[in-house]
């Protein structure tokens, strides 16, 4: 079974939804440790100015607004939304918010490529125009060519920015510089709160110096909107974590009039059980599905044994069809002698073309599932898992989530059924509900070494060597 294991490391590593407070503090190995505190002033017209409150640590960001606490946490790459009068927290990844700003780059990108065709050359809308995107997202596209900002430095020593030949931004900085141990946590800071663009940030930690004054210009539509961020005061100070260890998980606390999120926390309890092996009597052993898959075959019921396999698939990826892994102690059939026994069985060859047939149509695809009828099966629920994701990628949602529910009620601890819900997410661009499923999937126990989740590991890896500025 050594083949199949786990990676302990690889699990440890994802400090996701199923951990407590207690838990992440102890994965971090919190302890007080010195921090930079800057009590800024937001201003906008002449509306009355709002606080922010930002406390930098050496791997971490806290920001306080409207009553709001964010903490950005780089060591454990999350970020967590905390409520101080509940003493609750939401326990979000930072991948998911990194792809998040990725996708949009992307789809902006392309939105834009197809305005300029259609518009035969017509300026672009400013939500479109390559700068701003990049400054709302905090990423530079693919272009060769870099969006062209102009920096010129004024009588005052001020920054000055401008895109277009008009002021994008101004920066006055400070006396104080910006203490070394603290950089990395306060451009951080610039990136995931403040609408700048890259090149203007790579400006700001040239200068080195925290900002005195600071002039930003955003856009809603085709306005501009100016914003002014005053640095009220600074000082060093020496503290614990944020995060107290005494505060409860809740995983999509305050998305109550979120469609998307509501079906989610339906499934949640089920998800959260599973990985604590509560589900059930646990995950099934390997060997548990080779002796099925046996019976099946001395029985020579090929749809029964189709659709063990299938599940042992979704649960140990797909080595787990290969007799040279895994227990020796129980029977294993190999593939030539499998493939004759689904040959034989109408039910296990439609079962066969629905999971390879390259079918380009979502539709036909979810109607080939469809008609894969498995009640008279105790393991029917797998079909349900396959024909979640077609009805998904059809556009079906809220049907994809009641075969999403079914599967998971059939067995919580199949690792592809959460690839595949969170894959669904994505579908819908919210990344922070697809990373909740990711992370709860590689927090089921017996986690193989190479399952369908794998993906989203070499995902993460490629979001941090492209972007490691948001880590």
């Amino acid at each position: 079974m050594a083949q199949l294991a786990a990676s302990s490391t690889a699990a440890a590593e994802i400090a996701g939804p199923p951990l407590d407070a207690a838990a992440l503090r102890a994965a971090r190995n919190a302890a007080p440790g010195p921090e930079l505190r800057l009590d800024f002033e937001l201003r906008q017209g002449s509306a009355p100015w709002i606080p922010i409150a930002v406390a930098l640590g050496t791997d971490y960001v806290d920001v306080v607004e409207g009553g709001r606490e964010t903490l950005y946490d780089f060591r454990l790459r999350r970020r967590f939304m905390i409520d101080r009068a509940k003493r609750t927290f939401t326990n979000l990844s930072l991948y998911g918010d990194v792809a998040f700003r990725r996708f949009e780059l992307g789809k902006r990108a392309m939105l834009g490529a197809m305005y300029h065709d259609a518009a035969h050359g017509d300026e672009l809308p400013l939500s479109l125009k390559r700068f701003w995107v990049e400054s709302d997202v905090g990423m530079v596209g693919e272009e060769p060519e870099r969006a062209a900002v102009a920096e010129e430095m004024l009588t005052d020593g001020a920054l000055e920015f401008r895109f277009d030949d008009q002021e994008v931004a101004l920066y006055a900085p400070a006396k104080q510089a910006v203490p070394l141990e603290f950089r990395s946590s306060f451009l951080h800071f610039l990136r995931l709160r403040l609408p700048l663009h890259p090149e203007i940030i790579a400006a700001i930690a040239r200068d080195g110096r925290l900002p005195q004054r600071m002039v930003l210009v955003d856009i809603a539509g085709e306005e501009r909107h100016t914003e002014g961020l005053v640095l009220a005061r600074s000082q060093r100070a020496f503290a614990d974590f944020p995060l107290p260890a005494g505060f409860e998980p809740r995983p999509l606390e305050g998305l109550a009039g979120d469609d998307e999120a509501v079906g989610l926390r339906a499934l949640l309890s089920t998800m959260l059980d599973a990985v604590r092996g509560r589900r059930g009597k646990g995950p099934r052993p390997l060997a548990d599905y080779r002796r099925a898959i046996d019976e099946a075959f001395r029985r020579q019921q090929g749809f029964a044994a189709a659709l063990t396999i299938a599940e042992m698939t979704l649960q140990y990826g797909s080595a787990a069809s290969d007799c040279a892994v895994g227990p020796r102690d129980v029977p294993c059939h190999g593939a030539d002698e499998l493939g004759r026994l689904l040959a034989s069985d109408p039910r296990a060859t439609r079962l066969y073309e629905a999971q390879t047939r390259p079918l380009k149509d979502a539709q036909e695809a979810a109607q080939l599932w469809e008609g894969l009828r498995a009640d008279d099966m105790a393991n029917g629920y797998v079909i349900d898992a396959f024909l979640a994701d077609r009805l998904s990628a059809s556009g079906h949602r809220r049907e994809a989530m009641g075969a999403f529910a079914k599967a998971l009620a059939g067995n919580a601890y199949l690792g592809a059924v959460y690839k595949l819900l969170g894959d669904h997410y994505l579908r819908a661009s919210r990344t922070d509900l697809a990373w909740i499923c990711y992370d709860i999937g590689r927090a089921l126990p017996s986690r193989p070494k190479d399952d369908a989740l794998t993906e989203v590991d070499e995902l993460e890896a490629g979001l941090a060597a492209q972007y490691p500025g948001f880590f």
